[in-house]
């Protein structure tokens, strides 16, 4: 059960990279907000939207799941207790996490301490949290259509953080609502871009009440994410690449205006399908892929893959590709816990500019010597 579990949310997990990444009631994206509120500007993120007015801020979260359009849920977060059951009083105490994700972003603000129940939990590589499990201070919920809510319900949480691929309409998000728990979405899987997902920190930094160090830690990913991407730059070849492995006889492509996309882009690499339009992934035939990606230079992402054995084992085709050839397959597991949780699906979220860094001396060797790659690793 464990393994099929982890086998799941790996390729769950691959295939929102792919992506270009008391509830209100659904509201049409033009119910325009209130004259009075004064908007907190935010750089890259596209899928949520922050209004400032006295002691409350207004959180909109915009199209929360993939091919929706003019959604929009909205969240009033207070520091002033109200007998309004539509606000949500700050600083947020208790938290569950259903996706190790978000898991990244707490622990990059030093708020482990936040969270009483997560999904997945033997999937987590952060320390702190691991170590807060092992004390009994934080519990496994159960996993989607299995989650425990007597179990939650217990935990009294402030706030589960929650996240959908498909719709609102799924089981157990309407049944923790029922229960009078307060779901909040988090769409940080799909934004366009590495620091557009990253820009998320400044959702949490707002509920827990430490926006000045959100935005801190952000204002330097982000400059040290565009000053990475100014080297790359200088370089003459951008090698090409591809991403991603066979599953079910398809092969998931991330659409040229993915984030994953413009992470290989701000590497300096030629992405095969950079010209391709989509911000989402698509299925493509498996003899298709192969006709494009044969002699591409480099093979990253390789899904569930540890080894060039099983590429072989998952079809001897993959074999012939010149990046299987030439031994340029790196996959972004080289963190990885004894249960097969991979870090890049946790604090990659929020350190986009190591990943940067490690494509980067991948696909240009001679950059940043005596640099060795943190989330990838390669094939052997």
């Amino acid at each position: 059960m464990l393994f099929k579990l982890m086998w799941r949310i790996i390729i769950l997990c691959t295939l929102i990279d792919l992506i270009s990444c008391q509830n209100k009631p659904d509201t049409n994206i033009q119910d325009i907000n209130s004259k009075n509120d004064s908007v907190i500007n935010l750089k890259y993120a596209k899928h949520f939207e922050i209004f400032k007015l006295d002691s409350e801020y207004k959180i909109n979260v915009i199209n929360p799941w993939q091919f929706t359009n003019n959604e929009k849920f909205s969240y009033i977060f207070s520091k002033i207790l109200s007998t309004n059951n539509h606000k949500i009083k700050l600083p947020i105490k208790r938290i569950v996490c259903l996706s190790t994700s978000h898991i990244g972003f707490l622990s990059k603000l030093n708020l482990q301490n936040k969270i009483v129940g997560v999904s997945g939990i033997k999937f987590i590589n952060d320390s702190i949290t691991n170590t807060l499990i092992k004390e009994n201070k934080i519990v496994d919920v159960g996993y989607e259509q299995n989650l425990n809510y007597e179990l939650i319900l217990s935990l009294k949480p402030d706030i589960i953080i929650a996240y959908n691929v498909e719709s609102k309409n799924v089981g157990y998000i309407t049944k923790l609502e029922e229960l009078g728990l307060k779901v909040i979405f988090v769409a940080e899987y799909l934004e366009e871009t590495p620091l557009a997902k990253a820009e998320w920190l400044k959702f949490f930094g707002i509920i827990f009440n430490v926006q000045q160090s959100a935005d801190s830690i952000f204002k330097n990913i982000d400059e040290e994410y565009n000053n990475l991407k100014n080297i790359a730059q200088t370089f003459k070849e951008r090698p090409s690449v591809f991403a991603g492995l066979p599953w079910k006889d398809s092969w998931y492509i991330a659409g040229g205006k993915s984030n994953l996309a413009c992470l290989f882009n701000d590497a300096g690499a030629k992405y095969i399908w950079e010209n391709d339009t989509s911000t989402q992934s698509s299925p493509i035939s498996l003899e298709n892929v192969i006709n494009k990606v044969s002699d591409a230079d480099f093979w990253l992402n390789s899904g569930t893959a540890n080894s060039l054995n099983d590429i072989y084992l998952t079809d001897s085709r993959l074999s012939t590709f010149k990046a299987f050839k030439s031994k340029k397959i790196y996959n972004n597991n080289a963190k990885i816990n004894s249960f097969g949780g991979i870090d890049y699906w946790e604090s990659g979220i929020v350190n986009p500019q190591i990943a940067l860094k490690d494509i980067i001396k991948i696909i240009h060797p001679q950059s940043f010597s005596n640099y060795k790659t943190y989330y990838y690793k390669k094939l052997e």
